[in-house]
């Protein structure tokens, strides 16, 4: 079974500092791996990695069968096109409203588009923000619009940022909610979070970044989960 994402002695050094050092993971259909780290660690830098937003400075990353630093422009849109990304600090663009911003990622109209559009806008609680726009929702709002962008082009592989950072009130529903999208349909998770219980409750592979090196930690079926 080909990995969906894989990452081959990937190290990434920025101005003389080794950020990430010899980076190994393999994510296969279906999987769920948490990557755990502090502020700082490097999460984000794996993460801007996986989707060919930046080059390794050694090693291989490849995304759903395609080498992104090889890879031609419209390969690597394609490969990012069959992925779900949140990203924490947010990736909307605040001119447009809610609905415009996963319209845009949808990248089609038409009754069947609309239908997913308002099936999620209901799902994350987000119907009476539809028309909101992006630079005025409140933090628990946007991270809400983050997660539904997400799911809006049914995604092979979803890549969530700490996705319920700033949730408050809604984190457990919106967790669970996440959770019935992933678990039940069998799809693939990278998670980076500093949360390592959320990171339990989520996934079944766990791994710690600490130094610019990836360390696997115990399988998350040894931790007790919360109950949705």
């Amino acid at each position: 079974m080909s990995a969906l994402l894989a990452f081959d002695h990937v190290s990434l050094v920025i101005g003389g500092a080794r950020l990430l050092d010899q980076i190994d993971l393999a994510l296969e259909p279906g999987e769920r791996i948490a990557i755990i780290g502090e502020s700082g660690a490097g999460k984000g830098w794996l993460l801007k990695l996986a989707l060919g937003l930046v080059a390794p400075s050694s090693g291989t990353v490849m995304l759903m069968d395609t080498l992104l630093d090889q890879g031609s422009a419209d390969a690597r849109r394609l490969a990012r096109a069959r992925c779900g990304v949140a990203m924490q600090g947010a990736s909307l663009l605040g001119d447009l409203s809610v609905e415009e911003n996963m319209r845009l990622a949808l990248g089609s109209a038409g009754p069947r588009a609309a239908r997913r559009i308002d099936r999620l806008l209901l799902e994350f609680a987000l119907e009476q923000a539809a028309a909101t726009r992006a630079d005025a929702l409140s933090v628990g709002e946007r991270r809400r619009t983050e997660l539904a962008r997400a799911f809006v082009r049914d995604p092979e592989l979803l890549i969530l940022d700490e996705p319920f950072e700033g949730a408050f009130a809604r984190g457990d529903a919106l967790e669970a909610q996440v959770r019935r999208r992933i678990v039940p349909q069998k799809r693939a998770l990278l998670l980076l979070t500093q949360d390592e219980a959320l990171a339990a409750r989520l996934c079944n592979r766990l791994y710690r970044l600490e130094r610019g090196r990836l360390l696997q930690q115990a399988a998350a079926e040894t931790v007790p989960a919360a109950t949705s």
